[in-house]
């Protein structure tokens, strides 16, 4: 039996607040957490988890969707405290979650000249000592699925949960106010992925998406406001 819990956690920074969306799954009595959030976050995840009537002694498993900061930066403190606690990613992005790579959105970020506070935020990610790997395709249980979404970074990974008609989808796309949006252009690194990427979910059967950065967005016609995303793609 697969059920899912959207966690609402709150990221709050001088004047900046928002909320981020990661998604527990539900599988028999295990508990599987699909990213993180940021550094020090371990608090609120363990908050929401108690908020939704979860208990993480039965975590068993983390997926990250990739290597931002948001997405992994509370895990190592995660497992530090749940050593039990297995996690996995794409292969491409284990380098990066080992940090014998250095991150891409720090590379992105110092080429640009952000703003330091970001840079460091970024620095602040502890890495881990190890990770294991998942495929596109592979069944992580029951008609749990990951699926390659590349574009916002290679080897970024969405979860499609078959029996729900639901798609976790990390960055690959936004909910911006009720309306489904294509990742915001400056944080993609490859935009032509990006596309390719959404025209890949476009073969699935989904009526609801889960994004990160927005929460749950559904819709009956979800494959059509999707095809009108990748026609528009980056082109405003």
């Amino acid at each position: 039996m697969i059920d899912l819990v959207t966690l609402q956690l709150l990221f709050e920074i001088g004047e900046m607040k928002f909320y981020i969306y990661p998604v527990v799954i539900k599988y028999n009595n295990d508990l599987i957490l699909v990213d993180t959030g940021y550094p020090m976050f371990l608090s609120e995840i363990e908050k929401a988890f108690e908020r939704n009537g979860l208990e993480i002694k039965n975590l068993q498993l983390v997926i990250l969707t990739h290597h931002d900061h948001d997405h992994m930066g509370a895990v190592k403190e995660l497992v530090k405290k749940y050593p039990y606690v297995k996690v996995k990613c794409s292969k491409e992005q284990i380098p990066y979650v080992l940090g014998k790579k250095k991150s891409l959105r720090l590379e992105q970020a110092e080429k640009l000249g952000a703003d330091v506070g970001f840079i460091q935020m970024i620095k602040s990610v502890e890495h881990l000592d190890s990770v294991l790997a998942v495929t596109d395709n592979e069944i992580i249980c029951d008609g749990v699925k990951v699926i390659e979404t590349a574009g916002h970074m290679p080897g970024h990974i969405s979860i499609f949960i078959e029996s729900m008609k639901t798609l976790i989808s990390g960055d690959l796309l936004v909910s911006e106010d009720g309306v489904l949006r294509i990742a915001e252009e400056q944080f993609v690194l490859d935009k032509e992925e990006e596309i390719n990427s959404l025209k890949k979910i476009l073969n699935l059967n989904i009526e609801r998406v889960i994004c990160f950065h927005g929460g749950e967005y559904k819709s009956n016609n979800l494959n059509e406001d999707l095809k009108k995303i990748i026609a528009k793609g980056y082109n405003e």
